[in-house]
């Protein structure tokens, strides 16, 4: 039987720890297709669908260098064994951490600044949703990327040293662009 691997503490959004904003880089691109082989590998047909978003799966955004990955799947269940490959490849992991029935794997750089997040949700989940249609929305207006890609740098200056400050000042924007997303999302795609 595995175990979670991870002091909660340690991924706390409210916790205070080292963070940075980089220019977009097109390298987040082939780096999410490396980790999609290996998770495809691990996942097999468990992963009906495995999607790169998250800020670093927006063309010419600003983001922590950060490759989040969402793994879909038909059901939450125990995953022993791809739990076992995962942390054999250095994965540390925990459950229900960005809502409930969700599973995490996340990797972590020498100074502790997270690299991957390995989202496992349920295939019609509010994540799911949340997840696509905010990546489809800001990659088909550029301008809505931009002005978020802005915020961040601007945030980044402010609080250079605290991410919950920084995370907490954004939440007002993400909200906004998330409402305008689900809309264009009902009114079939178009417009806003």
């Amino acid at each position: 039987m595995t175990h979670n691997l991870y002091d909660m503490k340690e991924l706390d959004k409210n916790v205070k720890r080292k963070y940075f904003i980089s220019d977009y880089d097109p390298k987040w691109i082939s780096q999410f297709n490396d980790i999609k082989k290996f998770l495809q590998s691990v996942f097999g047909e468990k992963a009906i669908q495995i999607e790169h978003v998250g800020s670093t799966s927006i063309p010419g955004m600003a983001a922590k260098p950060l490759i989040d990955i969402l793994v879909l799947v038909n059901r939450i269940e125990e995953f022993e064994k791809e739990k076992e490959e995962m942390i054999k490849a250095g994965y540390e992991w925990g459950e229900n951490y960005i809502a409930p029935d969700t599973l995490l794997f996340f990797k972590t750089g020498t100074d502790g600044e997270k690299m991957e997040n390995i989202h496992v949700c349920k295939k019609g989940s509010l994540k799911e949703r949340q997840f696509l249609v905010m990546r489809d929305f800001l990659r088909t207006f550029p301008n809505k990327a931009k002005e978020y890609s802005d915020l961040k740098k601007k945030l980044f200056e402010q609080y250079p040293n605290d991410y919950p400050a920084y995370r907490s000042a954004k939440a007002p924007f993400l909200e906004r662009v998330r409402d305008d997303a689900y809309a264009w999302e009902e009114n079939g795609l178009t417009g806003t």
